[in-house]
């Protein structure tokens, strides 16, 4: 599979049409950047151990067959979807703190990444948590969000495509590190 024909096969018209300099748009773009900053102060391998922390939790929220169960066990009155957010927020920090204590986080380093590399692999992790997130919340919430945002973040596609992304960067970030050790 050929990654450039996936890339050339989304519409990218959408993003460039609607996109002013607003505050919404500025707001999102100091966000992405303070995210970007984040993920490399976290280290090469927690940015790894947290992507599959999202992976696990969102696993988990999918297969998660208890939910109107304990919503209706909690003290307090919240909506579904809140309850919903909590637990994959709960299964991903519980998550990444397991994985950041064992043995995995030796298994799962990134070392000599570049710090492009890194701010990839925290890209799309940021991409990927906001798709989850947006896909979780009720589509009242979701059409207050600029439309350029909801494209690519709000729907089904978008999800999916957040969720393979980063398998694919993963594997052309380790073919080309090969590629490097080799010459």
């Amino acid at each position: 599979m050929d990654f450039m024909s996936v890339i050339r096969g989304i519409d990218f018209s959408k993003l460039s049409e609607n996109l002013n300099l607003g505050p919404t748009t500025l707001f999102v773009g100091l966000a992405l950047v303070f995210m970007i900053l984040y993920g490399l102060s976290l280290g090469k391998t927690k940015a790894l151990i947290s992507l599959l922390g999202i992976y696990v939790a969102l696993a988990f929220d999918a297969a998660f067959p208890y939910l109107e169960q304990l919503h209706d066990a909690l003290p307090i009155e919240v909506e579904t979807y809140a309850t919903r957010l909590a637990v994959f927020m709960l299964m991903y920090l519980l998550t990444f703190a397991i994985l950041n204590k064992s043995f995995a986080s030796k298994r799962l380093t990134l070392k000599d990444s570049s710090i492009i590399s890194v701010s990839v692999i925290s890209l799309t992790q940021i991409g990927l948590l906001i798709a989850v997130i947006t896909n979780i919340i009720p589509d009242e919430i979701i059409e207050k969000m600029p439309e350029y945002l909801s494209a690519y973040f709000a729907t089904k596609e978008a999800l999916f495509f957040w969720i393979v992304v980063p398998i694919f960067m993963l594997i052309f970030l380790r073919r080309s590190k090969r590629k490097n050790a080799v010459e």
